[in-house]
């Protein structure tokens, strides 16, 4: 899986942009059209790891709604994706996000720049700041765990098209060596 499937690009329910927020329903813009989305007293909500409340969700916020299963029948699908409405199980609000291999550290006075190669080989620049929040899988971790070569995931607000100022940051776990064509691991690694 990769940093979109955990970090909530894919998985589970719908994603969407609110478009509007009246009482405790959103409404959200979806890929296949409008999605009015019910929420509850047993609605979880979630933003960058910590738990938050449903006054917390904005207008042109990004949100996953995961669907409560129907109680019908427990092998029933949920509702069409991104379409009509939905009673919310749990909603993640989804955070712009950068990821890629760490080329650079800098540190400054006030948090470090992190220039990252992205995936179609692209320079981007990831600031970071004292309340910036740093994981390595679940554990959280210090700012030294983001080192040159390692692939991290950086979530907060965009600055500019490569540009990110960073509230949390995902050190990505080393992947194996590839091995070249007829070779093995080890080869790869040597």
């Amino acid at each position: 899986m990769g940093p979109g499937g955990r970090y909530g690009l894919r998985g589970p329910g719908d994603v969407g942009t609110v478009t509007g927020i009246s009482g405790t329903t959103l409404t959200l813009r979806t890929e296949n059209g409008t999605e009015t989305v019910d929420t509850s007293s047993s609605t979880t909500y979630v933003k960058e790891r910590q738990t938050i409340s449903f006054s917390d969700i904005k207008v042109n916020d990004v949100v996953r709604v995961v669907p409560v299963r129907s109680s019908t029948s427990s092998t029933s699908p949920p509702p069409t994706p991104g379409t009509g409405t939905v009673d919310a199980q749990r909603i993640m609000v989804v955070e712009p996000a950068l990821a890629g291999r760490v080329q650079s550290v800098t540190t400054g006075s006030s948090g470090d720049t992190i220039t990252v190669v992205g995936p179609e080989g692209q320079l981007l620049t990831v600031t970071t700041s004292g309340t910036t929040r740093y994981y390595r899988g679940r554990t959280q971790v210090t700012a030294s765990a983001v080192t040159t070569g390692a692939r991290i995931v950086a979530q907060g607000s965009r600055t500019g098209l490569k540009t990110l100022s960073a509230d949390l940051v995902v050190v990505m776990p080393n992947r194996p060596p590839v091995p070249p064509a007829g070779g093995t691991a080890a080869s790869a690694a040597a």
